[in-house]
């Protein structure tokens, strides 16, 4: 990465084997799916889907992650001033910034250089809103990376409970603690505003978004859209 590429944004797939470097601009590795293992000053651990990590400029880091699992990185010249602190590297992010994520996955994968300043300049602005600081029990990692593996199917209390080693009962207190929404809310809010990001973002089809936001059809999709957003998917559909 030269100097005259930053800012930029970037989808990264990692590998098994822990690498180790350092660059001379902030970082922020953004996990869309699985999770990165890594090694900075404050932090040695897991960082995956709902959390983020910031390297500072020059700081030593060691890195792993599975071949399959992706992440979204920013490469940037500043950060937010409550993301530049060395001591709290971890970071946990918004359902609403998580499913822009998945829409910048898209973006960037499929419509080669087309508006990438301007994802940017999105990305910057929902980022410094909606930064909730650390703190996650963290067994809700997992959880959420299943989750955002694939918004188009179900899931259930008792599934998840498994996947987070815990009780039902304990899950849904855990889990509401996590993300400020119980399971089904958390769910309706994230596969909306992945909708509405492709609405706005791509010309997906209307009939592929509802599939890919786990309803059977059109109609079904659009009336939970309409009553989330109060208005009807056309509405958002990009010109």
């Amino acid at each position: 990465m030269t100097d005259s590429s930053i800012p930029s944004l970037s989808v990264r797939s990692y590998t098994k084997q822990t690498c180790r470097h350092k660059h001379n601009y902030f970082q922020l590795v953004l996990p869309i799916n699985g999770h990165i293992l890594i090694e900075i000053d404050n932090f040695s651990g897991r960082v995956g889907v709902g959390e983020g990590v910031c390297i500072a400029p020059n700081e030593v880091h060691y890195f792993s992650a599975n071949e399959l699992s992706k992440f979204i990185v920013a490469d940037l010249e500043y950060v937010p001033v409550n993301l530049n602190d060395r001591l709290h590297p971890i970071f946990q992010v918004t359902s609403a910034l998580q499913a822009f994520l998945s829409f910048v996955e898209i973006q960037i994968s499929q419509f080669a250089d087309q508006g990438h300043e301007e994802i940017l300049a999105l990305f910057l602005t929902l980022l410094e809103t909606s930064l909730k600081g650390c703190g996650m029990d963290k067994r809700m990692t997992p959880v959420l990376s299943y989750i955002h593996r694939d918004l188009s199917r179900g899931f259930t209390q008792g599934e998840l409970a498994q996947i987070a080693c815990m009780g039902t009962t304990q899950f849904k207190i855990r889990f509401k603690e996590a993300t400020g929404h119980s399971l089904r809310d958390y769910l309706v809010k994230v596969r909306m505003e992945k909708a509405k990001a492709l609405l706005r973002n791509t010309d997906t089809p209307m009939s592929s978004i509802a599939q890919l936001t786990g309803y059977d059809d059109v109609p079904a999709f659009s009336r939970r859209f309409k009553a989330y957003f109060g208005q009807p998917p056309k509405f958002f559909k990009r010109k």
